[in-house]
């Protein structure tokens, strides 16, 4: 019997089939490879091991790890949920510390069978009533296709008071519980369907588990007074200011890609998916919020915004992108033809949306244009308005030389002294800056030692014998750390990971799983016992030539200081570490 419930469900899941829900993989020798996830490239640099369950990419991100770890990379959620989300798939039952955690989860389990129920429903609906064929009519006229509309699991709700409380009821549930689900509204004394009479768009969660609603007036009727848009209100399962339309669908993408494309509609986000575009999201009825660009964060860092062109549009860019800043997201505005938003562009043609992105401002030269526009930059008024609005977002501009590029702009625009714009500047409190936070670190290549160390552990998978071959001459030309995990695999000669997991800490263990899944790509294993000599050999040498190096330093400073006794120890000892080099 497992003797955790991590430990189960690695015994019941292979890492290859779930790895390939979310990958294409194709078989190589032991292991199974594909193009990598996390980021984007041409050759496949992605390796799955089912003998190990483990996975690595041996390309630009270097990112590798357990079952729960790719779950966590791939979904963007913390072990607990990836936890969760494979109990489910392995069947384990998860142990429940507190009842009331346990309530909750019932809850959530019901309320989202509720909405399930609902959407299919809605999408039996679209697909069978005489109101639904004239939706179908509508969309396919707003350029929507069959695969996308099966696809976004689009649906109808008719127009009636309580058809879908009425199906739910005879289905088995309670009234109260669909009212939570956020499916009810109620006027005065009466209660109706919340979507009665419109188009539905299903909001899914990371998951792809129906979350909520969004609905679209459909067939309006002479005299009413109707929202055009209505989207489900915050439920236990639902919070509109964390789920983003389309994110369940598009997060590969984006991480593939490395950037996200923002738009404000649904109808956006499903023609523009439709058109090539697989990294757009949309809000869901809501502004852009703190926490929506925390979700994203953990898929990409840059991130282009698409919304309308007309001022409402612009005023909700601008109130999006500097919260984006203050996350650390580098910005590009997508201008959208006036008056027109995503979705219309693309139903009009469809490769202007790919040169949009590609001719996207920086949000700067978005910001600058958007204030020239709206101020007549000749005027004193239009002047101080355009500094207004522009010297707030170059103040957190954290690049010195960057901030002068934009300074020199304005005062160029503007017709006065930069001087007069850097007195303006000055004025103006700093606002908090996570663009400089949000830059990456560079990575350092590795050193010859690092790497020679490095293929030399590979190897003792290969070979495992060698290890008590080993003798303290070996092992002084290995760095510390290097020493401490061959201690490690010498109590556990035969590198079984579940012994070695309990001799290393994590990251040493992920990092041994790499090293061993290096040696099971090769398709010529050749010599490794030899190899692994040649390794040491060369170390040897590095360390001793480093080591000569030195002497030779410490000698001239001791004929410096005339001390001859210093130099005769000193030659002795270089001559001795030369006669050892030569020996090698």
């Amino acid at each position: 019997m497992a003797s955790s419930p991590i430990e189960e469900i690695k015994n019941r899941l292979d890492i290859a089939e779930v790895v390939g829900e979310y990958v294409q993989l194709q078989k190589a020798g032991a292991n199974f490879r594909a193009l990598c996830p996390f980021h984007a490239e041409k050759s496949p640099s992605f390796f799955v091991s089912p003998v190990r369950q483990s996975w690595h990419c041996f390309g630009g991100c270097g990112e590798g790890g357990d079952i729960f770890k790719f779950i966590m990379k791939v979904e963007g959620v913390e072990f607990g949920d990836a936890l969760r989300l494979l109990a489910k798939k392995a069947g384990v039952e998860l142990p429940q510390r507190d009842p009331r955690s346990a309530q909750w989860e019932t809850e959530r389990k019901r309320l989202l069978e509720i909405l399930e129920r609902a959407c299919l429903f809605f999408e039996k609906q679209l697909a069978a009533s005489l109101a639904g064929q004239e939706v179908q009519k509508y969309l396919k006229e707003r350029g929507v296709q069959e695969e996308s509309t099966a696809k976004w699991r689009l649906g109808y709700a008719p127009d009636s008071q309580l058809g879908l409380h009425d199906f739910l009821v005879q289905s088995g549930y309670r009234s109260s519980e669909i009212g939570r689900a956020g499916l009810l509204t109620r006027s005065g004394q009466d209660t109706f369907d919340r979507f009665r009479g419109r188009i539905i768009f299903p909001v899914f969660d990371l998951n792809s588990q129906v979350a909520g609603f969004g609905g679209r007036v459909f067939g309006r009727k002479e005299g009413e007074d109707l929202a055009k848009y209505v989207n489900t209100s915050s439920t236990p399962v639902y919070d509109k200011g964390r789920i983003l339309y389309g994110l369940d669908k598009a997060k590969l993408a984006i991480r593939r890609q490395d950037f996200v494309i923002l738009v404000e509609g649904y109808m956006d986000a499903i023609l523009m998916a439709q058109a090539g575009w697989e990294n757009v999201v949309a809000t869901s009825g809501t502004a852009l919020t703190e926490n929506h660009l925390l979700v994203l964060k953990r898929y990409a860092s840059n991130l282009y915004a698409a919304f309308d062109r007309d001022e409402a549009g612009e005023e909700a860019t601008k109130r999006g992108i500097e919260l984006a800043l203050q996350q650390g997201f580098q910005v590009r505005v997508v201008a959208m033809p006036a008056g027109k938003d995503p979705a219309d562009t693309v139903l009009e043609n469809p490769e202007m949306v790919g040169k949009l992105v590609e001719q996207s401002q920086s949000v700067f030269d978005f910001f600058f244009e958007q204030a020239l526009s709206r101020h007549h930059k000749t005027t004193p008024e239009g002047k101080r308005a355009i500094g207004e609005a522009l010297l707030p977002v170059i103040r957190k501009i954290p690049n010195s030389i960057e901030r002068a590029h934009w300074i020199q702009r304005l005062a160029r625009e503007l017709d006065v002294k930069e001087e007069d714009v850097q007195e303006e500047l000055l004025k103006i409190k700093a606002g908090p800056s996570a663009i400089a936070i949000a830059q990456r670190k560079a990575v350092l290549p590795k050193t010859r030692n690092e790497l020679l160390e490095e293929r030399a552990l590979s190897l003792l998978f290969r070979v495992p014998e060698v290890l008590g071959e080993l003798q303290e001459p070996h092992l002084q030309w290995f760095s510390i750390r290097s020493r401490e995990i061959l201690a490690g695999m010498a109590k556990n000669p035969s590198l079984e990971f579940s012994l070695l997991e309990q001799s290393f800490p994590a990251d040493t263990v992920e990092f041994l799983r790499c090293l061993a899944m290096t040696g099971e790509m090769e398709e010529e294993a050749g010599d490794a016992r030899e190899e692994f000599l040649m390794c040491v050999a060369e170390l040897k040498e590095i360390a001793v030539r480093f080591r000569l190096d030195e002497i030779a330093k410490e000698i001239q400073k001791a004929e410096e200081a005339r001390n001859g006794e210093r130099v005769r120890e000193l030659a002795e000892l270089f001559s001795e570490l030369s006669r050892q080099l030569q020996l090698s």
